[in-house]
């Protein structure tokens, strides 16, 4: 590709979308999502002496063929008091075989189990992000067990989003339940927002709100509420309202941040509480509890090699010959690649 012109045109498509220049474009923003300046509000960071639950998983691709795949999943928390780590338990850690008729084997003991759920009915879209699935699912148990091990006036951190779809609903709606019974604040933090504003393309409403903060309250950290904007938020029909949140006022990242229904009224002291420990250098402007957990669970691609060559030497102990594998397990792209597959 190296057509100048195609070039330039595409380069002004994005900056069409993303680029908001100058304080007229905030005010245009402002205007469009019927924000105000007084909806951006300062926060204060406010250490406590709780603790802090991050949760988090990790899902890597080990092989596939045509009607089913194997994934390494993985789910986990990390626990901070103050700043100091206290401790990471991993929650899950096996290989997951994503085949639409072992759902009744893989997914339900877990829900029926975790949160009194008598399974999931997935629709056809669904099952070919059943591995997604799975690990969401594994992460929620994950939440489940901090929710075991915290105490009341604690606060656990997802990774993620609470915005989920109908398979997994239910989930969410228990731990919100065993949340508001122990007294533990529950929020999810997302890395990645889809939340989206304008009317003629879809523009980017999150990295949007972080300039149109950084304008109003320089060098502070902040939280918006998006109730009654002109937003789009996703499906909303999760029993919780999403923010818009700076962390820290040195860093110009902000995110979104999904609170369940019964800790609005209180949101702004619990956003003050990680935001207190929002803003070590490793990861400025993101809560460090989910940095470590981030580190700690993840599965690095060395890993997931190992784990595979493992899983075809196995295969192979069982008597299945070199050409089978090839046959089961080659990607066609790797041939095409000119790269080894196995």
């Amino acid at each position: 590709m190296d057509d100048i012109r195609r070039l330039s045109a595409v380069a002004e498509m994005i900056c069409d979308h993303v680029s908001l220049d100058g304080p007229d474009e905030i005010d245009r923003f402002m205007q469009a999502t019927e924000l105000r300046e007084g909806d951006f509000v300062a926060l204060q960071p406010q250490e406590f002496g709780g603790e802090i639950f991050a949760v988090d998983g990790s899902n890597a691709p080990i092989c596939s063929w045509s009607t089913a795949s194997v994934n390494l999943i993985r789910a986990g928390y990390a626990v901070y008091r103050g700043r100091e780590w206290q401790r990471t338990v991993i929650t899950f850690d096996d290989l997951f075989m994503a085949d639409e008729k072992l759902i009744p084997d893989t997914f339900d003991p877990y829900l029926e189990e975790f949160f009194g759920l008598s399974g999931a009915a997935f629709s056809e879209p669904d099952l070919e992000r059943l591995s997604s699935y799975y690990r969401e699912m594994q992460e929620y148990i994950a939440i489940d067990d901090a929710l075991r091990h915290a105490r009341a006036g604690d606060l656990i951190l997802y990774d993620g989003s609470f915005d989920v779809f109908e398979p997994l609903r239910g989930a969410v709606a228990s731990l919100f339940s065993k949340a508001r019974e122990n007294e533990v604040a529950l929020l999810a933090v997302a890395k990645a927002s889809a939340l989206t504003w304008g009317e003629e393309i879809s523009l980017p409403f999150v990295p949007h709100a972080a300039l149109a903060g950084s304008l109003l309250l320089p060098d502070s950290a902040w939280y918006l509420r998006l109730k009654d904007k002109k937003v789009d938020a996703g499906q909303g029909r999760w029993n919780g309202e999403p923010f818009v949140v700076r962390f820290c006022g040195q860093s110009h990242h902000a995110f979104r941040v999904d609170s369940p229904a019964y800790l609005v009224a209180q949101i702004g002291s619990i956003l003050a509480k990680a935001a207190a420990y929002s803003c070590s250098a490793e990861c400025l402007g993101y809560p460090h509890a989910l940095f470590r957990a981030h580190r700690d669970i993840r599965i690095a691609e060395p890993e997931r090699q190992a784990v595979r060559r493992r899983l075809i030497s196995r295969l192979a102990d069982m008597g299945m010959s070199r050409f089978q594998l090839n046959l089961l397990m080659e990607d066609i792209h790797d041939i095409l690649e000119m790269r080894p597959s196995f």
